[in-house]
């Protein structure tokens, strides 16, 4: 009678251990899409405004564009966000090995066109449903606040320099990579990337580490 207690128990600790080791198994088999190409954006010369545009891209299991969703919106400045992005090339998610459909974020920050700018009030940008137990899908990260970067005093011509930014399932950036590099913004896009706090992504309503893009468009000083 007591071994086959022990066997029940045993065997209820087994089943206990397989349900909890499956959410963790997907988080870790999860690999985020990533940007592998990119063109610059320009900034249009008509538009007096600056700030944050926030776009999510949807990609299909070949890392395609299939959709993008303005999230943030200014008018006079998103379509220059999202018409540039279409050329973009991007890697699909991937879960155990396999690849699926799935969002990336990208951010595009419009710089002022004065030599110091501290920018526009940024109100935070947070994913919702990213920690619902029961919500399957993946989160990307959301965006708590953000830096503008400042202008080189040594800058030929204006453009635009892309960052993919790797966030931690702590929220602290773990890593910055230069995607499209135009020295020399780059360091001063950098910078100010490194400065700016998010939320991490999440994945079967869990924290988990991933990624999104930062694109800095530098433009032309005004005269004034």
């Amino acid at each position: 009678m007591n071994i086959q207690k022990i066997s029940i128990r045993a065997g209820t600790m087994a089943v206990v251990l397989v349900c909890c080791a499956i959410p963790s198994l997907a988080q870790t088999s999860f690999k985020a899409p990533e940007v592998t190409s990119v063109t610059g954006i320009p900034y249009p010369i008509q538009s007096i405004a600056d700030g944050v545009v926030v776009l999510d891209v949807s990609l299909n299991d070949k890392g395609a564009i299939t959709a993008s969703t303005v999230v943030r919106d200014i008018p006079s400045l998103t379509p220059a966000a999202t018409s540039s992005i279409q050329s973009w090339k991007f890697t699909p998610a991937s879960r155990q090995g396999k690849p699926e459909p799935s969002v990336v974020r990208v951010a595009v920050v419009f710089r002022p066109r004065v030599y110091f700018a501290a920018g526009p009030a940024f109100t935070p940008f947070l994913s919702e449903g990213g920690t619902k137990r029961e919500d399957q899908r993946y989160v990307p990260p959301g965006i708590v606040s953000v830096t503008y970067p400042q202008y080189p005093i040594n800058a030929a011509a204006p453009g635009t320099v892309v960052i993919q930014v790797i966030v931690g399932k702590s929220q602290s950036i773990q890593r910055l990579k230069v995607v499209r590099d135009l020295p020399p913004f780059t360091q001063f896009a950098l910078s100010a990337a490194n400065q700016w706090r998010f939320q991490a992504a999440a994945l079967n309503g869990r924290p988990i580490t991933s990624n999104l893009v930062v694109a800095f468009v530098f433009p032309a000083l005004s005269e004034r």
